[in-house]
């Protein structure tokens, strides 16, 4: 964000600026008094139209048992669950009941199955494990699925070591594409560590490095997996996002695919979208009857990201209740954070937080209008949640939401002070404020009474959760870690507050290099107390152990690439436009479409010329890309979501990567991809060569 000084709204006044800077003071002449200067952020207008998500309410899509073109709902899921029940009852080898229930897992339909698979996993866990003694990658798929559902499981250091003593083969004869199946699977399985486990901080290592180096000479489609794990684990991504792409991967996988299961995925993909299409519907009519987007215009609108965000969070069409007040607490968030972290004064701030901490309906401070509009909505909000809560459990939430909303803005009014004052606190000040400021402990606070389905709600349980226990506090470091690792770099050029990077560069006199590596390092570590308190000795009913995880594992995701609250553009907008917006096309309807393209003979060379021929204009967009940013390498997704920012015409990703590849065809001295150790995808480009000699010969291609 471009910081600058402006007046309230409130007075008339001239502004005249002293610089053309973005962070220019600004000077005010008045009638009135001199109103106190403000900053402003220049954040964007959302890019979703509301009327037009308030018109999803009128669509019939969303409702269980649809039947669509590929057979009926209630048919197809039958035919998944007897399936299972084939695995279950011992039909199949443990490798395939593995496979089975990970697959069923990754398509995101297992909530149909939760007894099915826990039969088949608690069978596998009393057997003696079977799979073939060389088979190292089943071996780790069986500990991630146990582990991961809470069974006590180890992986023993003698698996990794046969692993090891395989890969000395790749460099004296061709690749095994099974070898890279497990590789690939222990890396994954490694995520799944608690502390101390030092043989799976090993084989991870051990895993990320052979298959980085292995990428060049992988098959495609295992190419785009191996790229898509390493890029962030599974254990780190977001089930509903993952469920997305491995739908599309799995369809890709012609020979090994299961039709049946594919069909069922696509058809109950498009069912739970149906229904988060109605809870957006709600939400975008509630936010506009707030109308805080005109009283508040200094801060971000971004009921979308927070929809996404809580979706992240829960996303099983039967928490819709609780998705709904997240994504409501969540947005309310973003402007409460708008508030003290870009226009309120320190004055204002004090008077809020204390009107927070009293929490009456009308605060006795005189606060200004924006506050006193934002603070309405807040207190109207969370007192609705406590009054359902009250009538389904009969258990009053009014005191844990109210302290949950005034430690939150407590810690803002910290980090307010810290700025002003110009004050840099140590690491440790700074994490422990920030897992309460990053917001999670307020949303798990909220989720935790509404997830509490099965189990008595009591105020010793409430209690529990409200004393910050340390699985919430984990996730919400992880939050905080994520949101560092994307804004620092801008944070830095805007002479913000620092950053967990900044002060660890600060106290340690390291480069930012290797502060990012101790905040990973960090971030691992964390992960693996997130990892003993959900599956190892869990002291939370399973939803909402499972809700501290998914919050975890969505912050990586909408910061991943980028800032995903404050520019939620290009690859962050297609995410949710492909979550909530663009059902998957039907299996047959696809195939129909592939055969028509195969029948016209003509049509890829077609496409192949369309491309070519826009060519130059897409090097020319590269080259200022790269000429702005001066630099000569960038992460493919970086670069691919810039391309499309600067092309509007330009909407498909896979147009804009066939480019690239077409690009390293004709001027391959230009452009190359290299892997990173982090598993991104470069773009490196020579900034030697001359663009006019380069846009030449691209016109020259036929």
């Amino acid at each position: 964000m471009a910081w600058q000084l402006q007046p309230t709204a409130a007075t008339t006044s001239t502004c005249f600026r002293t610089s053309s800077s973005p962070a220019a003071t600004v000077r005010c002449s008045s009638s009135s008094p001199t109103p106190p200067a403000r900053r402003s952020a220049n954040y964007a207008p959302s890019s979703w139209d509301y009327d037009s998500l308030i018109m999803l309410s009128l669509n019939n899509r969303g409702h269980a048992n649809q039947v669509g073109p590929d057979g009926n709902f209630d048919k197809l899921k039958a035919g998944v669950g007897e399936r299972l029940a084939a695995a279950s009852g011992g039909v199949a080898d443990q490798a395939a009941m593995l496979r089975l229930v990970d697959t069923v897992q990754r398509l995101g339909v297992a909530y149909h199955f939760e007894e099915e698979i826990a039969t088949i996993l608690s069978s596998i866990h009393r057997k003696p494990h079977r799979c073939n003694g060389d088979d190292v990658g089943s071996e780790a798929l069986r500990f991630r699925l146990l582990r991961e559902s809470g069974f006590p499981v180890a992986f023993h250091k003698e698996s990794l070591e046969n692993l090891r003593h395989v890969s000395k083969s790749y460099q004296t004869s061709a690749l095994v594409k099974d070898d890279v199946k497990a590789l690939l699977s222990l890396y994954e399985a490694s995520y799944l560590a608690f502390g101390g486990e030092e043989t799976l901080d090993e084989a991870r290592a051990f895993c990320a490095k052979a298959l980085r180096k292995m990428l060049p000479t992988i098959d495609p489609h295992s190419r785009r997996g191996v790229v898509h794990a390493l890029n962030l684990p599974l254990h780190w991504r977001s089930t509903r996002l993952e469920a997305r792409w491995f739908i599309d991967h799995y369809a890709r996988d012609t020979s090994n695919s299961d039709p049946l299961l594919l069909r069922f995925a696509v058809m109950d993909f498009n069912n739970v979208q149906g229904v988060h299409q109605q809870e957006l519907a709600r939400l975008a009519r509630w936010w506009k009857e707030t109308s805080l987007v005109g009283k508040l215009g200094f801060a971000r609108d971004r009921l979308m990201e927070c929809f996404h965000y809580s979706n992240g969070i829960v996303w099983e069409p039967n928490h819709g209740d609780c998705r709904e007040v997240l994504a409501k607490v969540a947005n309310l968030i973003v402007q409460l954070d708008d508030v003290y972290d870009v226009y309120g004064t320190i004055d204002e701030l004090v008077l809020f937080t204390e009107a927070i901490g009293r929490w009456e309906e009308s605060p006795s401070e005189r606060l200004p209008e924006y506050m006193q509009a934002l603070y309405s909505v807040m207190y109207n909000t969370s007192g609705e949640v406590a009054e359902s809560i009250m009538k389904q459990h009969g258990c009053d939430t009014r005191s844990l939401l109210r302290k949950a909303w005034h430690d939150m803005a407590k810690s803002f009014l910290v980090e307010a002070k810290w700025h002003h004052g110009n004050h840099r606190p140590t690491l440790h000040e700074y994490l422990k404020n920030g897992s309460v400021s990053s917001s999670a402990p307020l949303l798990l606070q909220h989720a935790f009474p509404l997830l509490s389905m099965e189990e008595k709600l009591t105020s010793k349980s409430l209690g529990k959760v409200g004393s910050y226990p340390r699985l919430v506090q984990s996730a919400s470091l992880i939050f905080r870690l994520c949101n560092d690792s994307a804004t620092h770099s801008d944070e830095l050029e805007r002479g913000d507050a620092p950053s967990s990077i900044a002060i660890h560069m600060s106290e340690n006199r390291s480069r930012e290099k290797e502060s990012r590596k101790a905040m990973e390092d960090l971030t691992m570590d964390t992960w693996k107390s997130i990892n003993e308190d959900a599956f190892k000795h869990c002291k939370f009913p399973r939803p909402f152990a499972k809700a501290c995880v998914n919050l975890a594992r969505i912050s990586h995701c909408v910061y991943i690439g980028g800032d995903g609250f404050g520019a939620p553009y290009g690859q962050k907008k297609r995410q949710i436009r492909e979550l909530f917006l663009e059902p998957f096309m039907s299996v047959k309807l696809k195939e129909k479409r592939a055969l028509a393209e195969k029948e016209t003979g003509f049509a890829y060379q077609v496409q192949r010329q369309k491309l070519i021929s826009s060519l130059p204009n897409t090097f020319d967009i590269i080259f200022l890309i790269y000429q702005s940013r001066q630099r000569s390498v960038l992460a493919k997704h970086e670069l691919v979501d810039r391309i499309i920012d600067r092309s509007p015409k330009i909407v498909d990703k896979g147009e804009i990567e066939e480019q690239l590849r077409l690009l390293q065809e004709f001027v391959p001295e230009w452009i190359s991809e290299k892997a990173a150790l982090s598993g991104d995808v470069l773009c490196c480009i020579d900034t030697a060569l001359s663009q006019s000699e380069i846009r030449q010969r691209l016109q020259g291609v036929e």
